[in-house]
C-alpha cells in the first residue's frame, strides 16, 4: 500500500466512480465484469463480490449494481435468456442468507446456487470444485 503508484490507483478508483454514478444517473445500460479473470490478482467468483461494492460506494443502490451485473449484462451480451427471474428464463439463481438490497454485501452470503434449474452449490464455505 506504500508503492509509488497506489495514490494514482486510488484517483482512478475515485474518477472510475465520479463517471459510473454519472452514467447510471444519465440512464446508460450498465454491464458488469467483462475483464474478470484478465489479472491474476482478480479471482473470477471472488471479485464481482468487490466490484458490486465499488458500485455501491459509487453511489448505485445495491439492487441497481445487482441488476447491471445480471439483467444488464445479459441485454448488453443479447441473451434474452437469463439475467432476470422470470417464466421461460434460464433457472440461473443464486440464493442469498440475507437481503443484498439492504447491503450488497449479504451477496457474500451464499446459501446455494443454482444452474440451469439443478443445485450446483452450497455455502461458499462448503463449496468443493
Amino acid at each position: 500500500m506504500s508503492g509509488p503508484n497506489v495514490k494514482k490507483w486510488r484517483q482512478n478508483v475515485q474518477m472510475n466512480q465520479h463517471n459510473l454514478l454519472a452514467a447510471y444517473k444519465a440512464g446508460v445500460k450498465l454491464g458488469f465484469g467483462a475483464d474478470s479473470g484478465a489479472n491474476p490478482l482478480r479471482v473470477p467468483g471472488f471479485a464481482e463480490h468487490r466490484e458490486l461494492q465499488l458500485m455501491c460506494d459509487a453511489g448505485l443502490p445495491p439492487l441497481a449494481a445487482i441488476s447491471a451485473a445480471t439483467q444488464g449484462s445479459a441485454e448488453i451480451l443479447g441473451l434474452a435468456d437469463r439475467g432476470v427471474v422470470a417464466p421461460g428464463k434460464l433457472a440461473d439463481l443464486v440464493v442469498l442468507d440475507a437481503d443484498p438490497s439492504k447491503d450488497v454485501a449479504n451477496t457474500q452470503r451464499i446459501h446455494a446456487v443454482w444452474h440451469r434449474g439443478k443445485k450446483t452449490a452450497g455455502p461458499i464455505e462448503n463449496f468443493m470444485p
